[in-house]
């Protein structure tokens, strides 16, 4: 073996399982290229693509089969063009066609960064009583440009020395993530414990890290691993234009997962959260038919 060979790239040898990266598009064909890219440029040998189009009203579907017609040593790829069901139920169809231990998710406007898949693999194979991780992202705005040295912090305004323990983890799930973008990489049997995506929200993190961080399943490490890109459209964030249904997604989560919370303690505090939003919801809705 090469001593001189950077780290990342000698650890790809070390691991063999299969990393499924699922890629949900939806009216993204401006960015999807520079994301399916940037999959293909990490060096990590044992992954598969699946992508679903998912209803786009774009030149998405085009952009897609243009890349995977191209020649290029992408290994195995599967591409799904269909009507649109919304992002928890295609999230829910791409978990059941992935093969891999492991399940990257990667927004169609996002990017992988750094050549990171193999490290990310290594941390989650040492942890064996964690089976989510949780990274950092830079942020990019529309062309590509770097606008934000971390998501966390710069963009969600999250403290991350409060995502170091299983309880303080649970109690910002709760109160309200603050990690946001194609951060994430989890064990896919983790949906034994904490269900499938409910297929009627409109997003599908914040469900997810809440029970995730119910079972102590979540680990944190303060790593760049991709690019989160922030414009108009975005759904969620610090800016989003989407406020009102945002509110109506959180009530819904808290609802959704109120008896999954362990004990007492945690189920005031999602209370709590609850009536906070609930009161920023009327005051959407009054601003909004005013």
């Amino acid at each position: 073996m090469d001593r001189k060979q950077p780290l990342l790239q000698r650890s790809c040898s070390r691991f063999t399982v299969l990393v499924s990266i699922i890629i949900p598009c939806y009216n993204h064909e401006k960015y999807i290229e520079h994301t399916l890219n940037s999959v293909v440029a990490d060096s990590y040998p044992h992954k598969e693509i699946i992508i679903i189009n998912d209803g786009s009203t774009d030149n998405s579907d085009m952009r897609i089969r243009e890349w995977v017609s191209a020649d290029a040593q992408k290994g195995s790829v599967i591409y799904i063009n269909r009507p649109n069901k919304g992002i928890c139920a295609t999230l829910n169809e791409m978990i059941d066609l992935s093969g891999g231990k492991y399940i990257l998710p990667l927004a169609s406007d996002d990017c992988l960064y750094g050549d990171t898949i193999a490290k990310r693999v290594q941390i989650l194979e040492e942890r064996p009583d964690k089976s989510v991780l949780l990274n950092d992202a830079f942020v990019i705005d529309d062309d590509d440009n770097i606008i934000m040295q971390s998501s966390s912090t710069d963009y969600w305004k999250a403290d991350k020395k409060l995502y170091h323990n299983d309880d303080d983890i649970l109690k910002e799930c709760i109160k309200g993530i603050k990690l946001g973008g194609p951060v994430i990489i989890y064990r896919k049997d983790i949906f034994k414990e904490i269900g499938r995506y409910p297929d009627d929200l409109p997003i599908e993190d914040w469900y997810f890290y809440q029970r995730a961080a119910c079972l102590k399943r979540i680990l944190f490490v303060d790593l760049k691993v991709a690019l989160y890109r922030v414009h108009g459209e975005n759904f969620s964030g610090v800016n989003t234009k989407h406020t009102l249904k945002l509110a109506k997604h959180i009530l819904k989560v808290y609802r959704l997962n109120f008896w999954f919370y362990p004990g007492t303690r945690y189920k005031l505090l999602a209370v709590k959260g609850y009536i906070r939003v609930l009161a920023w919801y009327f005051k959407l809705l009054l601003k909004e038919q005013a």
